[in-house]
This record gives structure tokens, sequence and C-alpha cells, in this order.
């Protein structure tokens, strides 16, 4: 990964959630993406800490969408690794959030890890 392709992503990332985009915010995602989050137990009722395949992902962030209809990730901060980028960005909340996304071939995200502070 080089900054302009780490910016490219990030922008593309942000501006599809901050869109409340399902149709974009999906497009950054490889089908095969395993997703954890600390908010998937408590949103999905279960005691899974991560999610596989494009169609659980879809189904939470949905969910997500709809239950903040005032979503907003204002971006802070961003670093690039071989094959991985963190975002760092203030969520609606005013809470802080980092995310690492594991990139594939196609720079689509096939691994996330969401982090909240």
């Amino acid at each position: 990964m080089t900054p302009d392709q780490t910016r490219a992503f990030a922008d593309r990332w942000y501006a599809a959630w901050n869109a409340h985009d399902l149709d974009a915010i999906m497009a950054c995602y490889e089908p095969t993406i395993r997703h954890s989050s600390p908010f998937i137990k408590r949103y999905n009722g279960t005691d899974d800490t991560f999610l596989d395949g494009i169609g659980a992902v879809r189904d939470y962030f949905g969910r997500a969408l709809e239950r903040n209809p005032t979503l907003r990730f204002d971006p802070l901060h961003m670093t690039t690794g071989l094959e991985s980028v963190i975002l760092v960005y203030k969520r609606m909340t005013g809470d802080l959030a980092a995310e690492i996304f594991f990139l594939s071939p196609r720079g689509l995200i096939e691994r996330s890890v969401s982090h909240y502070g």
C-alpha cells in the first residue's frame, strides 16, 4: 500500500458511510469478509465476536444505519501498512474509534477489526 492508495481507500470508505449508502459501503468489502466489533454481541444478541460473509455483514451494517440516522465518521488519522490500513476517526457521539482493515489484492476489505474508546 502507498499513502495515496490509503487516502483513496479512506475517502471512499468515509464517503459511503457518511452518505448512509449501504450498497457503496458493501462495495468496499470482499464477499468473504470477516468483521469483528465489540458491538456484535450487543446488537446481535449472541456471543459471536465476528461475522463471516458479505450477507451477515450487510445485515449488521444495515441495522446499524437504521439505529443511527445521524451516523457520521470524522477522519482524524490514517496509517499505511503493507496490506492493511488503520483509520482513526471520531464518531457522531464524540467517541474515538479505530479500525484495522486488511485488504485483498483488489483493494477490498477482507478482514476488519473495529475498536471503540
